[in-house]
């Protein structure tokens, strides 16, 4: 394996629609912030009343659990080691992209302080000019273009029954494989997502946190590739 790529799909992650702007709720949300209401991260926290006239509410508002996955991520040995991507395919429509050697914040709050700078500023570059994080428009469809992966896999409770030690196997034995994980709190995957991906893998028949199965998921690959680049 030269590299493996984990795709947070359909994450959970948007600023406010224009359509709530309006709610008192995240009117009050936004004076606190010092913010206009389509300037702030959609969040049930603080929405909660003004998500339930959005269609998918229930899919949306959660950008804590794209946090979770990214911050274990970034400080996995499989990332350190360069042997890690990593994207969010936002519900919206957004693809992030994040760089090598991103060091996110450890407080909740300042990530989301940094997803609204990057939507305000479509790019986030380090101090000596390298790129840390991007956001533009894109599909799921031509991020998977893009990248042109020999093998995609994607973790849902509906699919094929496998442990995380045959997932990994699976992972590292291609050169450039591709994984998806849902970045939503409730729901299921559209129809365009699961036809996106060759293989729709699950580890259990019960649901599992994202970030559980991200960080688990990843230790195994570790142990199997890592040892071999060492070997």
């Amino acid at each position: 394996m030269e590299t493996l790529t984990l795709i947070i799909v359909e994450a959970a992650v948007e600023l406010i629609p224009e359509e709530i702007a309006w709610h008192p709720s995240v009117r009050r949300h936004a004076a606190r912030r010092n913010k206009r209401p389509v300037e702030l991260l959609l969040d049930r926290s603080y929405h909660h009343s003004a998500m339930l006239k959005l269609r998918d509410e229930y899919k949306r508002g959660r950008p804590d659990i794209v946090y979770h996955i990214l911050l274990d991520s970034v400080n996995s040995p499989l990332y350190k080691a360069g042997l890690l991507e990593l994207y969010v395919s936002t519900i919206d429509g957004h693809i992030i992209e994040l760089g090598k050697g991103v060091r996110l914040p450890r407080s909740y709050d300042r990530f989301v302080g940094l997803m609204e700078d990057l939507y305000r500023k479509e790019e986030i570059m380090s101090r000596s000019g390298e790129l840390l994080l991007k956001v533009d428009v894109r599909s799921l469809s031509s991020l998977l273009e893009k990248l042109a992966p020999d093998y995609t896999i994607l973790m849902t409770e509906k699919g094929e029954l496998m442990s995380y030690g045959d997932v990994a196997e699976s992972l590292v034995e291609r050169r450039r494989p591709v994984v998806g994980i849902g970045g939503f709190p409730s729901g299921d995957f559209k129809e365009e997502t699961l036809s996106s991906f060759d293989s729709k893998v699950s580890i259990g028949p019960e649901r599992c946190d994202a970030s559980l199965v991200a960080c688990r998921l990843i230790h195994e690959v570790e142990k199997r590739s890592l040892d071999r680049v060492a070997n």
